[in-house]
């Protein structure tokens, strides 16, 4: 098992955002920290009231926008225009071209993840756009993407044994296999391991195909 510490992910601060990256991407480089397997990016975008991510483009990524805490307003190029707040998940399907921003509309910072897959399918295909309620407590994420991979949210209350997987640590503090992990830690788990919560556990779970039981 390896473990990214919080305080090693990549940093990309403005005065309107600050951006903590798991993964290598755009102006943040690691070769040690490239990717896992489909699961391409995690960001984790803090954006203060007022913000606003310039108009850009995506091509062939499956995009979740994992709404932490306050609103986030999403406009895209397919006439989109909607407003997000936590426990909601925005969907993208970048496909042939899709152009987007989201934008922080309410009184109280917007903290959302940004989780990119590498699709293996239908590339240059249609893109799209869906917004998706999610519990409060773990389980499966329901959303359909073009890769082998399956994804796990949610607020643990019970120990959880994991086969190989990501898992990355949204809020509060646990164990896994008796090292300790808290908000904004990554770790992968190439064998097995007992996750357990010890004070408002939230984490992601990220499985490939073959793993998926």
């Amino acid at each position: 098992m390896k473990i990214r510490p919080a305080d090693t992910r990549g940093v990309m601060q403005k005065s309107w955002i600050t951006s903590l990256r798991t993964f290598s991407n755009n102006d943040y480089w690691n070769p040690r920290y490239m990717n896992w397997g489909s699961l391409k990016v995690i960001n984790d975008d803090t954006q203060q009231p007022g913000g606003c991510v310039p108009n850009h483009e995506h091509k062939n990524y499956d995009i979740f926008g994992y709404i932490v805490s306050g609103t986030l307003k999403h406009t895209d190029s397919l006439g989109n225009n909607v407003v997000a707040q936590a426990g909601q998940i925005q969907h993208m399907w970048a496909g042939s071209s899709i152009w987007h921003t989201e934008s922080c509309v309410g009184n109280t910072p917007a903290r959302y993840l940004q989780i990119w897959f590498t699709p293996n399918r239908e590339l240059n295909s249609k893109p799209y756009y869906n917004l998706y309620n999610k519990a409060a407590e773990f389980g499966p994420i329901d959303i359909p993407i073009h890769c082998d991979m399956s994804a796990y949210g949610g607020v643990l209350t019970d120990s959880l044994e994991l086969g190989p997987s990501y898992v990355y640590v949204v809020d509060g503090t646990g164990v896994i296999d008796n090292i300790a992990i808290s908000t904004g830690d990554g770790a992968e788990i190439t064998d097995s391991a007992l996750i357990s919560p010890v004070e408002d556990l939230h984490i992601l779970v990220f499985k490939p195909a073959k793993f998926l039981s």
